[in-house]
């Protein structure tokens, strides 16, 4: 079994990380907004492709303002647009720690898992070797093994 992933912080790091996410939390939280699905499904989205298309009709509508109808806020358009490249920003680099975040937490998970059933059948063999204790820990682990729901048995 090989050990792909070792992880460990020092108690003074796990309060860094901690007050790291709590100035994240201070700062940002108050400046953002939550969506529901309704509306992120309703919404035009800007993407990569987008970008450029959206920071020349900025430009263009501070360039020629004679043009701009009243209900085109300029000033609005511009605010918003310097909001995505600083969210933006911010979002790529938490992005890619979270996604790092993530894949620690599934290849740590599988490690112990994996582990995890080697005790679990190391101890049923134990267990059916009559060693002490080896079939109260096989129970006591055979209550907590996921399984998927059993379908009965229409006979």
């Amino acid at each position: 079994m090989e050990d792909r992933f070792s992880f460990h912080l020092t108690d003074e790091e796990k309060d860094q990380v901690n007050q790291a996410i709590q100035v994240l939390a201070t700062v940002l939280e108050p400046k953002l907004m939550t969506l529901t699905p309704e509306e992120r499904k309703e919404l035009p989205k800007m993407g990569d492709k987008t970008v450029a298309f959206v920071e020349k009709a900025v430009e263009y509508a501070q360039e020629y303002p004679q043009y701009m109808p009243a209900f085109i806020d300029v000033p609005e358009a511009t605010a918003d647009f310097e909001a995505v490249k600083a969210i933006r920003t911010f979002f790529t680099q938490l992005e890619r720690i979270s996604n790092e975040l993530d894949d620690s937490m599934i290849l740590a998970g599988s490690e112990a898992y994996s582990a995890s059933l080697s005790v679990y059948k190391v101890l049923k063999n134990a267990a059916t070797m009559g060693q002490p204790g080896a079939k109260e820990a096989v129970e006591e682990l055979g209550k907590r093994f996921p399984r998927g729901k059993r379908i009965p048995d229409p006979r």
